[in-house]
């Protein structure tokens, strides 16, 4: 196996079982169904609340009875991206790992250590035998990456630990105690199709882009395919539109876009010089992307032109990235968003945007912004229920006693921040009375996307770190 020669064979032969049961966000029922009879198999009791939540009871090892239970926690679905032109299919095919003597990926898909290394050391803790720890509860929520449904859902009554590891996180070194709240804003015009004027269909691609997590890469100003296939329709002339989509998912920068248009206008030179230009301005952010055109049938209907141009006007002004950094925690991202999707239907379009921010006031005023501009274009707007921030608490006791363990074990001091990205802590903690969490994680790239990678050692290392931090904790 791909895992041959890594140290931590338990860990990483669980995490080759998940990679094998599918488990995009809303189809969770294989990995559930894993995990229970994984439980079963292995002699550990297990539960499941109403939503869906699996919970994984370990008794405390011999010596540790005494010890406040200790909640591991991490999600059961992973964001399911594909390269350009695989016939993967996420309903049934297993993710192909591969291992290159330092990084972990997957073959032309997300590689899902978002969040399935959370489980496999989780459940490799509790099923080896020489394992010290008090009593610890597996928290394996659903559908994280699609609304923190599990979170926001999760019963009370399951769980008895008061302290709780996330295992989330995707940097090294790092102990998180705050994220940043969310809330998405669906924009639909409608319009009724007509004729086309027009006699050549083409068909416009944006390509080649990194991607990446709305939370995690948004301070990277890696390009958003969306924003620039709007540039390039903005500077070709006259034509008529009749289909524009792009982007996947809401928590994923949009890497892939394209545009059905017809024109009687030459329009190579337009789309190059676009292309050239933005090429320019990524070569180092972004340098894969591309812009390419290809002839396709004539579409016999089009979108009116008045609300064509509403539509790409509204998709060019549309802010994305970083719209300002913390002043209270330097290099974190305070409020950003996301242009996530944009889908045409028969007779209307709809865009997605997915707005971040660690403070309330500035997560609701992002959110009246762009209401109001996709108004000015004729859009109506709804907006989801959103998630609350995490408010950091510097002063809790199980952070110290963490952080204390941590440069004990390590021998370096932890990094403790917030994160922009999106955690469960706050949530589970809100519905669970008297809960203290902390997020860690191992060294994750590019989650979310093809791109995704972990680096072997650093997980290693984790684990290790997680292994003995139980084992010491009072």
């Amino acid at each position: 196996m791909w895992y041959d020669n890594l140290n931590e064979k338990r860990m990483w032969e669980i995490f080759e079982e998940i990679s094998r049961v599918p488990r995009e966000s809303g189809n969770e029922e294989g990995i559930r169904n894993f995990l229970l009879s994984w439980a079963e198999k292995n002699g550990f009791r297990a539960d499941r609340d109403g939503i869906g939540n699996v919970f994984i009871y370990a008794d405390a090892t011999e010596g540790y009875e005494n010890v406040p239970p200790l909640a591991l926690q991490g999600h059961m679905d992973m964001v399911c991206v594909k390269r350009d032109g695989s016939s993967h299919d996420f309903t049934k095919d297993p993710i192909e790992i591969e291992y290159d003597g330092k990084f972990i990926k997957a073959k032309d898909t997300t590689l899902g250590a978002d969040n399935g290394i959370a489980i496999a050391m989780t459940l490799a803790l509790i099923s080896d035998p020489e394992s010290q720890h008090g009593p610890i509860e597996g928290i394996f929520t659903i559908s994280e990456e699609t609304g923190l449904t599990g979170a926001f859902n999760i019963d009370p009554e399951k769980v008895k630990a008061k302290r709780m590891i996330n295992l989330d996180s995707e940097e090294e070194g790092i102990i998180y105690i705050g994220c940043a709240g969310g809330v998405d804003l669906d924009s639909k015009i409608t319009f009724k199709r007509e004729e086309n004027p027009y006699s050549n269909g083409y068909k416009i691609e944006v390509a080649g882009l990194l991607g990446g997590h709305s939370g995690g890469e948004i301070d990277k100003e890696r390009g958003n395919a969306i924003k620039i296939l709007a540039r390039a329709l903005k500077n070709i002339g006259k034509f008529s539109l009749a289909e524009i989509s792009g982007g996947t998912k809401r928590n994923v920068i949009p890497s892939y876009a394209y545009a059905v248009i017809s024109t009687d206008s030459r329009i190579e030179k337009k789309i190059a010089k676009v292309e050239k230009q933005v090429q320019n301005e990524l070569k180092n952010a972004d340098p894969g992307i591309r812009i390419t055109i290809t002839p396709v049938e004539n579409p016999q209907y089009i979108i009116p032109g008045k609300k064509k141009k509403k539509i790409i006007d509204a998709l060019f002004t549309a802010p994305h990235g970083v719209k300002t950094m913390s002043t209270t925690i330097k290099g974190i991202v305070e409020t950003s968003n996301n242009l996530a999707i944009v889908s045409t239907q028969e007779d209307s379009l709809c865009v997605v945007n997915s707005i971040r921010s660690n403070i309330a006031s500035s997560k609701e005023n992002h959110l009246d912004t762009l209401k109001t501009l996709y108004s000015s274009f004729g859009f109506k707007n709804t907006e989801s229920d959103g998630y609350p921030e995490w408010e950091p608490d510097p002063a809790s006791p199980f952070l110290k006693e963490v952080d204390k363990l941590y440069k004990e074990i390590m021998g370096r001091k932890a990094k403790v921040t917030a994160i922009h990205a999106g955690l469960e802590c706050g949530i589970i903690n809100k519905r669970i009375k008297g809960m203290d969490s902390i997020s860690i994680g191992p060294d994750l790239f590019d989650v979310h996307s093809v791109n995704e990678h972990i680096i072997a050692e650093s997980a290693e290392r984790v684990y290790d770190f997680l292994k003995e931090m139980v084992r010491r904790l009072g």
